[in-house]
């Protein structure tokens, strides 16, 4: 718990400090983009100013003729534009015009020393210079071309710089500072500093490629696509954090806090807990050698006091039963004993299958001698049954099986005088096929019984033996008796895939005990190479279809064993 804690602790406050420099970088850079767009505002306004100034007539006419008088008298024109130019912005030191070989030709304001000779061919800002007469300042270079010829060719006439004074960066920078000690500094392409929101002497040792490796700062920089130059943003973190630091310190006060606590409770809970509990459990290893009279001694009023004295009761309640289960033991085998020799009895009186046989002939005899046909007729076909069940083979032909099922539906037929119908349709290459001894007549004694005999129309079962794809054979009983709902035909499909389960006989219950011999039985011999269906619909019928293998050696080598 305490590990989970620390690491709570540790992921919050990553989270927090990544939070807080997330969101303050998404602030600075969005007071970037505004100090950008104002600079860019005072860019374009320059462009505007020197547009007005470059294109007027009189600048047009000066730079186009190269008559020293025409100039000399156009000069104090010149020099009233220039003056009502500089009046426009405040930090624009000085005016001064080139013409086309480099050659200074006008100038008003500041004077500073004579650029390189060269053309431009489009406005051009430059770097920082400073100087201890003039103090630090940048140039605008504007190329001047002549309007009245095309366009396209370009007619370049000169160049006007503008001088200009760095002054009203430094407010713009300084409105902009995001935490009391943060910086923003403006630098030129070479990185010398142009302003910034700080005094000049704290940026002396400015260098911004050594402040980029320093972790103590976040920097953030963008270029300024009129300049090219960049706008920096330094940021001390200690500044950032001070208040998740606070955040830290309670952390770190309530972990020792809760640390100790924990300590505490640990020692309550070894003393009132694990203690007790181990003395339990050594009272319970030594149970068995110290004897069953042994009872654990109770010092404890708590919960391990209240579970000890349970288990004294429980070990009383083992003894007592252990006591009764000794006396039903012998109570059992008492009865066992007894119950065999009830066997033993059963066995001695049972009734000799030779008996019932002459039995029942003597019966059919004496039918005839008093001209009953008909009782004659059921007790053959009741003592043909009798055989054909107690005869040794559990393997039979397909003939001998429908045979024997012929025997019982002219019983069912004398029983119920033609109400109930048992129609046989049979594949006559199948009659030598050899079958399970007693498939199909425990089957339609069930259709008649459950399915035909609560039935007050007259009703018919319908035994179909077929093939069934390459080698199966297939038994279907078909009846248009009550049927059953479908919880019923579930019930018996479950009881019936238990079949493997103890006591399945037994369980059946009256849900069909011949179809569970029937199904046991074929599943014992064939395995998974037999399958029964039931399909069952109330008030309509029900149907049983066997299929089982036709495999004649398998029948040879299972059929004795079931």
């Amino acid at each position: 718990m305490l590990i989970i804690l620390l690491i709570s602790f540790i992921v919050s406050n990553s989270f927090g400090k990544n939070t807080i420099e997330e969101n303050l970088t998404e602030s600075m850079t969005k007071i970037l983009l505004q100090v950008e767009e104002t600079m860019e505002s005072f860019y374009k306004d320059m462009d505007g100013i020197s547009y007005s100034l470059l294109y007027s007539p009189t600048i047009q006419s000066y730079l186009g003729t190269n008559e020293i008088l025409s100039r000399i008298l156009m000069n104090q024109d010149i020099a009233a534009q220039f003056s009502s130019t500089l009046a426009l912005k405040e930090n624009m030191r000085g005016i001064r015009i080139y013409d086309t070989e480099g050659e200074l030709v006008a100038s008003v304001g500041k004077a500073i020393e004579p650029p390189v000779n060269r053309q431009v061919s489009d406005i051009e800002y430059s770097g920082i210079f400073s100087d201890k007469m003039n103090g630090s300042y940048y140039t605008i270079a504007i190329p001047v071309y002549n309007l009245q010829n095309n366009y396209l060719l370009r007619d370049y006439r000169g160049m006007c710089l503008f001088i200009m004074d760095v002054s009203n960066f430094s407010s713009m920078l300084k409105k902009s500072k995001i935490t009391p000690h943060s910086k923003l500094v403006l630098v030129d392409q070479n990185d010398k500093v142009i302003a910034s929101s700080e005094n000049e002497s704290d940026l002396a040792d400015f260098n911004a490629d050594a402040l980029r490796e320093d972790k103590r700062y976040i920097i953030q920089n963008i270029t300024l696509s009129y300049t090219g130059w960049k706008m920096i943003s330094v940021i001390p973190k200690n500044e950032l954090l001070q208040e998740l630091d606070i955040i830290k310190r309670l952390n770190v006060a309530t972990y020792l806090i809760i640390f100790l606590i924990f300590c505490l409770f640990l020692l309550i809970f070894y003393g009132r807990i694990l203690k007790p509990i181990k003395a339990l459990m050594d009272f319970i290893r030594t149970y068995t050698k110290s004897g069953g009279q042994s009872r654990f001694n109770v010092v404890y009023h708590n919960e391990i006091g209240v579970l000890a004295d349970n288990l004294n009761k429980m070990l009383d309640e083992i003894d007592k039963l252990s006591n009764d289960v000794q006396i039903a033991q012998k109570q059992m085998y008492e009865a066992e004993i007894v119950k065999k020799q009830m066997e033993i009895s059963a066995y001695r009186n049972q009734i000799n299958p030779h008996f019932l046989y002459n039995t029942l002939e003597c019966i059919r005899a004496m039918a005839f001698y008093y001209k009953a046909a008909d009782i004659a007729d059921i007790s053959a076909s009741l003592s043909n049954m009798f055989r054909y069940s107690v005869k040794g083979d559990n393997v039979v032909s397909i003939q001998d099986e429908i045979v024997h099922l012929k025997e019982y539906a002219t019983i069912v037929d004398f029983r119920f005088r033609g109400k109930i119908q048992i129609v046989v349709q049979a594949d006559e290459t199948l009659q030598s096929e050899k079958t399970l001894k007693m498939l199909l007549q425990p089957i339609v004694e069930n259709a008649v019984f459950h399915g035909l005999e609560k039935k007050i129309e007259p009703g018919t079962v319908t035994v179909q033996i077929s093939k069934a794809g390459k080698n199966q054979i297939r038994f279907a009983i078909m009846d248009n008796g009550c049927g059953m709902d479908e919880q019923q035909l579930t019930e018996l499909q479950e009881c019936l895939n238990e079949y493997e389960a103890p006591g399945f006989m037994t369980n059946i219950g009256d849900k069909g005990i011949g179809l569970a011999n029937i199904y046991r039985r074929i599943k014992l011999f064939y395995g998974d190479q037999a399958e029964m269906k039931i399909d069952s619909q109330l008030n309509l019928g029900t149907t049983v279809s066997i299929t089982f293998s036709a495999d004649k050696q398998l029948l040879e080598m299972g059929g004795p064993n079931v």
